[in-house]
């Protein structure tokens, strides 16, 4: 019984070592990616912007002029080809960048850069780039950028209200900036000439939204209040037109005006019993007239 017993433990210590083994021989160390893969989406105004690169790492080397060689053709990161989609026409540098996805290449000079938009997007770095599907180039100065960047870092900043942004490619002490646009501040423009300045229009609302997009993207103050005064002949009860009105007529620093404009949006606020509100127009309205008095 006991040489039974013996023989049991005996096959399962076997059995028990023969699977550990087994399992040692299929361990794997998998290592990370020397340029892992990123990607990002972007709204810029009424533009949708992609953007799909991979990321190579500094790792104690000198970085332009040696690793990536000035006044030579750069995949501008690693691996496959760096790729920008637009699904709207957009200002891309001094160009018109079609709907579409296009890669990016460049040439990294001491001052400049020359920044290339290809229209193949299947090339493994610079392998089988061809000039002839170029489909814009320019040049953009290069700057120190704010911070040392270990990862080669493409990113979509600045973005305003005016639907302008900048594309900035960061690596090392490196920065280069693109300027590109939508087509939506154009749009808004277009529609305040042909409603408003030759329509004359007698929508309020629409007089309204005009005047908050100057004040917003910071244009002709005065013209906005223009419009704000119409607007409030047309509808006056609305809080919103002389509430704005304040606020345009104080950065003008016209204070006489900002008081008047305030009071009036304190007497609609009154009725809706924003008292939030009436007390930080009230509060302005004393910061003005001490300024007056001045």
């Amino acid at each position: 019984m006991q040489a039974e017993i013996k023989k049991i433990i005996f096959t399962s210590f076997i059995l028990v070592q023969s699977l550990l083994i087994n399992a040692q021989d299929k361990v794997q160390i998998r290592t990370t990616s020397a340029s892992p893969a990123a990607s990002f989406e972007q709204e810029v105004g009424s533009a949708k912007i992609k953007m799909a690169y991979s990321r190579p790492l500094v790792r104690g080397r000198k970085i332009f002029g040696e690793l990536v060689p000035f006044d030579k053709l750069w995949r501008t990161g690693a691996s496959d080809c760096t790729v920008i989609t637009t699904f709207e026409d957009i200002s891309f540098g001094n160009s018109v960048l079609k709907v579409g996805s296009y890669s990016i290449f460049s040439i990294p000079s001491i001052n400049e850069w020359t920044i290339i938009v290809n229209a193949d997007t299947t090339l493994h770095g610079e392998t089988g780039y061809d000039e002839k599907k170029d489909v814009i180039r320019f040049k953009v100065p290069t700057e120190k950028s704010p911070n040392f960047y270990e990862t080669f870092t493409i990113e979509l900043n600045d973005i305003n209200s005016k639907g302008e942004a900048f594309l900035k490619i960061l690596w090392e002490n490196t920065m280069v900036k693109i300027p590109l646009k939508s087509k939506e501040d154009d749009t808004i423009l277009a529609l305040i000439d042909q409603h408003i300045t030759k329509g004359k229009t007698q929508d309020a609302n629409l007089l309204f939204q005009a005047a908050n997009y100057y004040y917003s993207t910071n244009r002709d103050f005065k013209q906005a209040i223009e419009w704000l005064i119409e607007a409030e002949k047309i509808n006056p009860q609305n809080f919103y037109y002389p509430n704005l009105r304040q606020k345009l007529a104080s950065e003008n620093k016209d204070y006489m005006n900002a008081i008047e404009a305030a009071k009036r949006a304190i007497s609609l606020a009154d009725k809706e019993k924003m008292k939030k509100t009436i007390e930080i127009l009230n509060n302005k309205i004393a910061d003005w007239e001490i300024l007056l008095k001045r």
